[in-house]
């Protein structure tokens, strides 16, 4: 299942994706440069899957690049900070272009992300919910730092995704071809 994490600069992509993968937290993470990649291995309701990660950069400079990595994608996860207006003013860029470039049913997820930074809030959990309803996407709150949240995204987003494929709505990729 090949998934994309998008989303502006310093949202906390890359860190979410090394609490799932690696069950760590690295404080001042560097910024991506264009792609990295991450796996993650999980059985979900008697069916081994393989996530295929992909973390692209937030910055603008590579945002051409990042969205070449959207084709063929099963799962989009947009974040943001919660603690950065501008990074949640972003997303909807994010989602249009995910939507016109990935799998016409993907699943797709909006993260907001620090949550461990509340009292920092400037992006209310309403408001999000509220943009994710309009957009016809699951709403999740995190926190690389602590884990919260980190394992329920993906496997709800997994979830959603064997579904589709079991019905047969969209097509899974075998790992022998």
């Amino acid at each position: 299942m090949k998934y994309v994490i998008i989303g502006a600069s310093g949202g906390g992509k890359t860190s979410i994706l090394r609490r799932l993968a690696e069950n760590r937290f690295v404080q001042g993470t560097q910024s991506t440069v264009g792609i990295e990649y991450f796996t993650y291995d999980t059985t979900i309701e008697n069916h081994k899957l393989k996530l295929m990660l992909w973390d692209t950069a937030g910055q603008e400079r590579f945002y051409t690049i990042a969205k070449a990595y959207f084709r063929a994608a099963l799962g989009i996860i947009i974040v943001f900070d919660i603690t950065d207006r501008k990074s949640f003013d972003q997303v909807p860029r994010w989602l249009r272009d995910a939507r016109l470039e990935a799998d016409p049913h993907c699943v797709a997820l909006l993260v907001g992300n620090k949550t461990d930074l509340a009292e920092k809030r400037k992006v209310s959990s309403e408001e999000a919910q509220k943009f994710a309803e309009v957009n016809e996407l699951q709403y999740f709150e995190t926190s690389a730092l602590n884990g919260d949240g980190i394992t329920e995204v993906f496997m709800k987003g997994a979830t959603d995704i064997l579904h589709k494929i079991l019905s047969g709505e969209i097509l899974a990729v075998n790992s022998q071809e």
